[in-house]
């Protein structure tokens, strides 16, 4: 007997019910298990993605087809494309048959689809959860933990969870939250690409008398410039890889210390434009930019 899976969303209304079209497809031949975006859950390690409904892997019997509806919403609820993304990259992964298809075909708005995407090819990156509903991860992780906004940037949004206390004013926020394990650190690197390959290195770091755990500068870090040569062969060229698999010639990518990392370091998150014109020392990057511009495509400006 096939076994198929259809995901939609609670909200749908009698539009797209998820259920009447779990009920259509039933059959003698095929069975159908019906879940919800709200309740899927994704458990993010390194080399690896778990997909979960009810703490149940739902790749532990594999299905022959996925069917996905409910998922192009707009407005607060955007980040439900991203959601049906990463889910698109895992079934990928899998070799899982989906409709629609659609919902692989989109690029990465989020820190989770970042995240999945990395995982899948093998980059380092913090243990990390994420679910629509926030009960499902919110104590999966001994503390402390990092809770971040999944769309926020300049450290926006991002708090150190050291006991179960703190939990319910995050429930509280009008947002979608990661969990994620908190790496020990005194610093972390911004490394600025141009055409895909590291031209800047940041290395930022809170202060001693911080009251935050960020070391971002919009956050009262300090900054200082490294020459690549400062840097691991090896880690710029994980970066050059990180790049490639975004698909982005322009790209922040911001690196945490990690001692459980072959290369000391893993991936906290990628930044589609590193702050050009803003920040640290915006006519340092602006300089940068225009060399490698002219380098790379000396035959257009």
């Amino acid at each position: 007997m096939k076994k198929i899976i259809v995901i939609g969303s609670r909200d749908s209304g009698n539009k797209n019910d998820p259920s009447e079209i779990a009920r259509s497809i039933n059959s003698d031949t095929a069975s159908t298990n019906l879940l919800y975006w709200e309740d899927l859950s994704f458990d993010i390690k390194t080399g690896t993605v778990q997909v979960k409904a009810n703490d149940i892997d739902i790749f532990t019997d594999k299905p022959d087809l996925v069917i996905a509806t409910g998922w192009y919403k707009n407005g607060k609820k955007v980040i439900y494309r991203d959601v049906a993304f990463a889910l698109a990259l895992v079934l990928h992964r899998y070799g899982v048959k989906f409709w629609n298809s659609e919902m692989g075909n989109q690029r990465s708005t989020t820190k989770l689809s970042t995240m999945v995407q990395l995982a899948l090819e093998g980059i380092a990156v913090p243990h990390t959860l994420f679910s629509l509903s926030f009960d499902n991860v919110a104590s999966q992780l001994s503390y402390p933990f990092i809770a971040k906004a999944a769309s926020a940037s300049r450290g926006d949004m991002n708090y150190l969870v050291e006991s179960v206390n703190v939990l319910g004013d995050i429930k509280r926020m009008d947002s979608y939250f990661l969990v994620q394990e908190y790496l020990p650190n005194d610093h972390d690197l911004r490394v600025i690409c141009f055409d895909g390959r590291p031209a800047l290195v940041l290395r930022r770091a809170r202060l001693a008398d911080a009251s935050s755990h960020l070391n971002n500068t919009s956050q009262g870090g300090s900054a200082m410039w490294l020459k690549l040569s400062d840097v691991s062969p090896e880690v710029l060229t994980n970066v050059e890889k990180i790049c490639k698999i975004m698909g982005r010639e322009m790209a922040g990518v911001d690196l945490i210390p990690d001692s459980s990392s072959p290369l000391g370091y893993s991936c906290l998150e990628v930044n589609a434009i590193p702050q050009l014109t803003s920040g640290t020392d915006s006519n340092i990057k602006l300089a940068a930019f225009a060399e490698a511009l002219r380098a790379t495509e000396g035959d257009v400006i």
